[in-house]
């Protein structure tokens, strides 16, 4: 796998962007100064912020490189020169690798030097002809206790193993989920041999959209509720389940098989999945291993680049072996402070003319409104006046002199007459002049409603009196139904107080009766029943009324005893 030439084709370059120009026309709207473009907008510009066509201006910005257009951005896009770039992951990104000390070694195969441009991730080797080229350095770590540590016996442990080792990639990201086995080509060009032995890919909605971010992350900063956020919390379990079941089935096969493992699971979230209490990693393990480059959204394709890309040797030119071993040449320290500096100045600058000029706007505001004040008024307030008074005939004669129903008196809380009036009547008259008068103001702004006229008037009145008269109907017929259930009611009530004044049951008997006062039963029937009640607790407390109930009880045995006997016999 390692030692063959690669054919480096970098992607085609953009055209130059114009930068702006200090004396461009300024035009009206939000301006984004990272891509260069204006919008009618700031719902506009805010959904700007969220696009891939802004991030990867942002990077080209941070590397002091012109912004592209849209159209070149799409035209890099679509033609997979942005592979490589980190655009659309919905949280941080990879993971912090360790460093790997320099080292230089004479002869052929030895390690010459860390790269300086990546200096953690890749190691420059020279071969037997003099070419370099550069090979991955987690892909170089022992995966197993005793393997061998120098760079140098790693690499051709690496080239001789048989056969060609087993590599899993995982990746994990913004609700994104793939995993793949792969055995190694033996040539490395062959992309076509490269055939995942297994693989598995899953999708949950779990990323806020145009916000970012993960549900969990969002729900430990504030309680939210929501339609959203419950799905986004029942699929984040849901995915949780789906790879934890997965990763757990290929435990005993897959993952025990493997020489490595990648993983590439940025954000807490991700990590607690694979490598929590009960993940199916452990950070501990020398197997697993992070990816050391950035990765695009997690799939099938994504896993294949991601082994075509540790397992092969990138060879390099003079030029390229120049600038790998130079030291990173950037602007002295002195610069980058004097710029650093600069730029506080220029903030501070900028944030005392924006506090200076927001000072100024309030004062202006201020002003302006005590101005409109003092001046409203001035303005008349009779009609305000009789129109909260309730003086209807003051209404009618101010109206007839010209007094502006328009007018938003300060006094009144910038209200019209109308709206002061606190009686029917007193809106009513102004109904009826806008009724007589329909052109001589702008009624719609007065608030005052359709004109009323007499026969209008008369109109209501008459619908008021039909409507007091069926509510009178109505209640007059509820009083009749009631009155009948309350009499059906009370024959019910009395029947059944009699029946109970023929027995000889205490308690219901009294139940009966305070049912009977209480809807107002006959008196003869009440007192005929209190009589008996009266009779019966007498006769429950006097002793002599007892021995005979007690003596009429043995009698009634006996009786009943000799009739049996009698039966028998």
């Amino acid at each position: 796998v390692v030692g063959e030439r690669m054919s480096k084709q970098p992607p085609p370059a953009a055209p130059p962007s114009p930068e702006p120009s200090g004396t461009a026309e300024v035009r009206e709207g939000h301006y984004c100064r990272v891509s260069n473009i204006h919008f009618s907008s700031a719902d506009a510009l805010r959904e700007h912020y969220h696009t891939d066509w802004y991030r990867y201006n942002l990077k080209r910005s941070a590397r002091r490189q012109p912004p592209l257009a849209e159209a070149e951005f799409d035209a890099l896009v679509e033609g997979g020169h942005l592979a490589d770039e980190e655009l659309s992951g919905s949280e941080s990104e990879g993971e912090n690798l360790p460093a790997v000390g320099e080292h230089e070694e004479d002869g052929g195969g030895g390690m010459l030097e860390a790269s300086a441009h990546n200096r953690q991730t890749r190691i420059m080797f020279r071969d037997n002809e003099g070419h370099h080229f550069l090979v991955w350095h987690e892909a170089l770590k022992p995966h197993a206790e005793g393997g061998p540590t120098e760079p140098v016996d790693a690499l051709r442990y690496f080239c001789s193993l048989h056969p060609a080792p087993t590599w899993v990639v995982v990746l994990c990201r913004g609700g994104h989920f793939a995993a793949a086995t792969f055995n190694l080509p033996a040539i490395s060009k062959a992309e076509d041999s490269l055939k995942p032995i297994a693989h598995r890919c899953f999708h949950r909605y779990v990323t806020r959209r145009k916000a970012g971010g993960r549900q969990s992350v969002a729900d430990a900063s504030k309680n939210i509720k929501s339609a959203g956020s419950s799905i986004r919390r029942h699929n984040e379990a849901m995915l949780a389940a789906e790879v934890r079941e997965l990763l757990m089935s290929w435990l005993p096969t897959h993952l025990k098989q493997a020489h490595l493992i990648w993983v590439h699971a940025p954000g807490p979230a991700n990590a607690s999945l694979l490598f929590g209490v009960n993940g199916p990693f452990k950070r501990s393990d020398p197997k697993v291993r992070g990816v050391p480059f950035t990765t695009a959204r997690p799939t099938l394709s994504e896993t294949c680049r991601v082994v075509l890309r540790l397992c092969r040797a990138e060879y390099l030119d003079d030029e390229e072996v120049s600038s790998f071993l130079k030291p990173n040449a950037d602007a002295p320290k002195s610069n980058r402070a004097e710029a650093k500096e600069a730029a506080a100045a220029a903030a501070a600058a900028a944030q005392e003319l924006a506090e200076t000029r927001r000072v100024a706007s309030i004062h202006a505001h201020e002003q302006a409104i005590a101005e409109a004040e003092s001046q409203a008024a001035l303005l008349p307030s009779k009609l305000h006046e009789a129109a909260e008074a309730g003086d209807v005939q003051g209404v009618l004669d101010l109206l007839d002199e010209s007094y502006d129903p328009t007018i938003r008196h300060v006094r009144f809380g910038f209200r019209v007459p109308y709206d002061v009036s606190k009686d029917r009547d007193t809106r009513n008259a102004f109904r009826k002049y806008r009724a007589e008068n329909p052109e001589q103001w702008d009624w719609q702004a007065a608030h005052v409603p359709s004109g009323l006229t007499e026969q209008d008037e008369m109109l209501r009145e008459e619908r008021e009196r039909q409507k007091t008269k069926e509510k009178k109907k109505k209640a007059e017929k509820a009083r009749k139904e009631r009155r009948k259930l309350e009499d059906a009611e009370r024959v019910a009530v009395t029947a059944d107080l009699l029946a109970a004044s023929q027995g000889e049951d205490i308690s219901l008997l009294s139940r009966y009766i305070a049912e009977a006062e209480q809807i107002g039963c006959d008196e003869a029937a009440l007192n005929e029943a209190r009589t008996k009640l009266g009779a019966l607790k007498f006769e429950a407390t006097d002793p002599q009324a007892i021995q005979r109930r007690e003596r009429e009880k043995r009698a009634a045995a006996a009786e009943a005893r000799m009739k049996a006997l009698t039966r028998a016999q």
